[in-house]
């Protein structure tokens, strides 16, 4: 970037000298009444580390997520995805349906509440073939001493990108239920996912949960006084449709 700026000055000081000129297209003169000009722009890369996360209930706004977001650079990542707190449950013999919590972002200076959500981001160039969000989660829950919650299932629901357009990924309509096997949320094709898109998944209750990531526990399951937790895997894969060998 140093080198480059440096023989910009020089071509402009050697100009402004007499001593050369700087290439440009000269205008073109059709006749007396027409003439031809251009417009010109240069796409410079972002290396920047601040990750742009649109609202997913406001996209023309930009959210600030309490938590670290990702720090690692690239022109297709995901650059923040929510935990799923699932609160504090009583230890009952009955079936246990339980949703995640919201989570919490800053908007301007306001902390607000927003249902759980995966934020994207696709600065490719023209060559982009679309991309592709997976999700799995190898491991059942389980507690520090190995216990797991035979049965228990989290399943997603009603994702959606609040900005429909026909650039706007295609998202999966079905209940996902997490299991060892990745399981697609969304897709885009080479027309479809540049630039930042935030999903969410499900939408917000008044007691500050989301309908779409909910943890059953099967009745009668044995279940230890102390906290349980899993790994969800998340995986951006570039370009799904191109084969690879072709």
């Amino acid at each position: 970037m140093k080198k480059t700026t440096m023989t910009v000055a020089a071509a402009i000081l050697a100009g402004s000298m007499g001593l050369g000129t700087l290439t440009s297209q000269a205008a073109e003169y059709e006749d007396a009444t027409n003439a031809r000009t251009e417009g010109t722009v240069t796409i410079l890369e972002n290396d920047s580390s601040n990750p742009v996360i649109p609202d997913p209930e406001n996209p023309g706004e930009e959210i600030y997520p309490e938590v670290p977001v990702n720090p690692h650079p690239g022109q297709l990542r995901i650059n923040y995805v929510s935990n799923f707190d699932f609160g504090k449950i009583k230890n009952v013999s009955s079936e246990i349906v339980q949703e995640a919590r919201l989570d919490q972002v800053f908007s301007g200076t306001t902390e607000e509440g927003r249902v759980p959500f995966v934020a994207t981001e696709d600065r490719r160039g023209s060559d982009r073939l679309g991309w592709e969000l997976q999700v799995s989660q190898p491991k059942q829950l389980s507690d520090e001493s190995g216990h797991e919650l035979q049965g228990a299932t989290i399943t997603l629901s009603g994702l959606r990108y609040a900005n429909p357009t026909a650039a706007m990924p295609v998202v999966n309509q079905n209940e996902i239920v997490l299991g060892e096997t990745a399981q697609t949320l969304a897709t885009a094709n080479a027309s479809q996912g540049a630039g930042a898109w935030t999903l969410a998944l499900g939408n917000a209750n008044s007691e500050g949960h989301t309908d779409g990531v909910v943890l059953r526990i099967p009745a009668n399951t044995t279940k230890n006084d102390t906290a349980y937790s899993t790994a969800l895997v998340w995986e951006l894969v570039a370009d799904p449709t191109n084969t690879t060998g072709e």
